[in-house]
């Protein structure tokens, strides 16, 4: 069972169809948020349940829970081999050891607004899909597949068949948007203290990288994931 926490998460929760219960803080009914919520659910048949303070604080995995906690199913994910049979112009991202929840889940918020087809993290030295990234995400780590693998064997596979790895790296030879970033592709970015891993940059197609003009050397790693995928999204739509 997943658990969502905080009245936007669990709002984009049920709007994907995704709540099986709802919990509320005796006391915080009346709030207009949460009431619309419990309106929201009951119309749905949604199971709605309210507990004292000192329950929900106990139950909750975050400090922000907002008098609200949301419940969903964990489904069973995908494969990454049946995502690319499924879509001929996959996207996938290839996140090496980015470790900070907050930026995981901001990346799979980005992930999702920009049909992103899967996430792939390193099964060691990586942040996993916490309370804290649900709550983040705003509902992306519900819909955008996570895989926990060993890099180098999906890094093959991916290779195998036909998607070109493209690194995001300030070592990159060119910039970004000189790239054609369409068709199956996989970027492979950096966790927030030492980018890309050689080994991993080895591996790539061809290394980008995003210009700097200020004195600082690269961009938080959520926000870099969030410049590549929107020009993918307009190199799309204006070819």
């Amino acid at each position: 069972m997943i658990q969502l926490e905080g009245t936007n998460p669990v709002q984009e929760a049920l709007r994907l169809g995704k709540i099986t219960k709802i919990m509320v803080e005796k006391g915080r009914e009346k709030d207009p948020k949460i009431a619309q919520l419990i309106e929201t659910a009951k119309q749905r048949n949604i199971q709605v349940e309210t507990a004292p303070r000192f329950r929900m604080r106990k139950i909750a995995l975050t400090k922000n829970y907002q008098g609200i906690i949301g419940l969903a199913e964990d489904e069973k994910e995908p494969s990454l081999e049946a995502v690319l049979r499924r879509k001929k112009d996959a996207c996938i991202l290839i996140l090496d050891q980015v470790q900070d929840p907050q930026n995981l889940g901001a990346i799979l918020r980005t992930a999702e607004a920009t049909d992103v087809d899967g996430v792939i993290l390193p099964k060691k030295g990586s942040a996993s899909v916490t309370a804290t990234v649900h709550r983040v995400s705003m509902g992306g780590s519900l819909v955008v597949p996570v895989w926990n693998r060993s890099l180098f064997p999906e890094v093959k596979k991916l290779s195998d068949e036909g998607v070109r790895l493209v690194g995001v790296d300030p070592s990159g030879s060119k910039p970004y948007f000189s790239e054609d970033l369409t068709g199956p592709i996989a970027f492979a970015i950096g966790g927030e203290n030492r980018g890309v891993s050689p080994t991993l940059l080895s591996k790539c197609d061809v290394v980008v990288n995003i210009p700097m003009l200020g004195d600082l050397k690269s961009l938080n790693v959520s926000v870099a994931t969030a410049v590549v995928l929107y020009e993918r999204i307009r190199q799309m739509v204006t070819r």
